[in-house]
Order: C-alpha cells, then structure tokens, then sequence
C-alpha cells in the first residue's frame, strides 16, 4: 500500500481512533483483499452478492442504477476514504441494486468481509470492537445523508434545491468557499434534474450575485439570499 492510500485509509470513519500498526494488523486479520480498477470497470453489477464492503484507497467509484429505458442514473459517488456496500453487506441474502465502476484511472479498493469484521479474532482486541463501533457510526451517518437527499428532491424549484445543498455544505464546512467534491452531472443527478437545467440555474445564480462557482468549487456570495430561496 503506497503513503497515498495509507493516508485515505487513516481517513476513513471505518478506522477512526485505530492507529497505523493496528490498522495494518487488523486489515490483515480481517483477511482484506485490494483490488485495482482501471476508469470504467466494474467493481460489481446490480445483482453480484455483496459479503463485504469496499474502502477507496485511490481514485472514486460511483454508483449507477438503470431505468426500463436505459437512461442511467448517478446515485453515488465515493472518493478516497469513503465506503462503499456497508450498508447491503448487513442484509441476509444481500445484492447490489446498482452497478459500481471506478470512475478514475487506477482506482485502488480495499475489500474486507463483513463476517470478518463482525466474527472478530481470538485474541477479541479492543481494535476489532472499535471497528464495529466505527461501522454502525457510519451506517447511522449514511442513514441521515439519505434524508437529507430526500430532503433536497423535496424543494419544488430547481434554485431551491441547489440553494439548500450548498447552504447544507457551507453550514457542514464552516465556510463559504468549498468543494462539492463531484462533478456538475453528479450533482444534477443528486438534485433531480438534467445537466444542462442545472448549468443554466447556477448561472443566473451567479448573474444575481448568489454565488459564484467554478467546475465543483463554489463560493457563497449571499446567504440570506439562498436562504429566501428556500420559501
């Protein structure tokens, strides 16, 4: 594993408070397994059995699902540090309902089985224990960022729903400038709408001094503003 990945994996909520030679020891004992991805390969397709769950070491993977139509839709998008299938490895008889493809060139995944997470080792360490406190802390934070998700489909304008999810991410931050970290088809996706409806919005958005914004990067300009738009 590179210092790169070494990194990501430090930063991942799965291994939070687990020092770097637990973290080693403990993904070794879990029997993890490393996988690399070239941009566009599968990581797994709607209906593969899922028995474990994937780090991002490198590179991101996205989540897609595909209408009667063929139209696809973007559901996810997991960067370095995030994980993926936590939530579906928990499910008796568990599959996919989306397809999972690197999105980067020379994507890097950590795969560890869940019953290896849950079974533990004989020697019952404390890094084990922490691991699953870990697990249910991130399967709780996934569980509120689905509602706030359903909160933005909620907003009947396009403005509105742009106007709360970067509020949401200024509040989250603590500044007025950040990243989205996705791209603007991404972000459409998450908001309901098509790319070009959104590039549009965001535009006369900044023409009325809302924000301003660059690729993923934006810049709130007019917080009281956003907030009104909210009504």
């Amino acid at each position: 594993m590179t210092a790169v990945e070494e990194q990501n994996l430090a930063s991942c909520r799965l291994f939070h408070g687990i020092g770097p030679e637990d973290r080693r020891a403990l993904c070794a004992c879990l029997g993890g397994r490393r996988g690399e991805f070239h941009r566009g390969e599968r990581v797994w397709l709607t209906g593969d059995p899922v028995s474990g769950c994937g780090v991002v070491l490198r590179g991101g993977v996205r989540a897609e699902t595909v209408s009667e139509s063929g139209r696809r839709t973007v559901t996810a998008v997991h960067g370095p540090g995030s994980v993926f299938g936590d939530v579906l490895m928990a499910t008796p008889g568990g599959r996919s309902p989306v397809d999972l493809f690197a999105s980067e060139e020379g994507t890097s995944v950590l795969f560890l089985p869940y019953l290896g997470i849950m079974d533990g080792c004989a020697q019952c360490c404390t890094r084990h224990a922490r691991l699953r406190e870990n697990l249910l802390a991130e399967i709780s934070e996934k569980f509120w960022e689905l509602r706030r998700k359903i909160g933005y489909l909620s907003v009947r304008s396009l403005r509105g729903r742009i106007a709360l999810r970067l509020l949401d991410e200024r509040a989250r931050t603590g500044r007025s400038t950040f990243s989205l970290g996705c791209s603007r088809e991404d972000l459409a996706d998450l908001l309901g709408v098509n790319r070009s409806a959104l590039s549009r919005e965001l535009s006369r958005m900044r023409e009325d001094g809302l924000i301003d914004c660059y690729r993923d990067s934006f810049r709130v300009l007019d917080p009281a503003g956003l907030e009104a738009c909210l009504d």
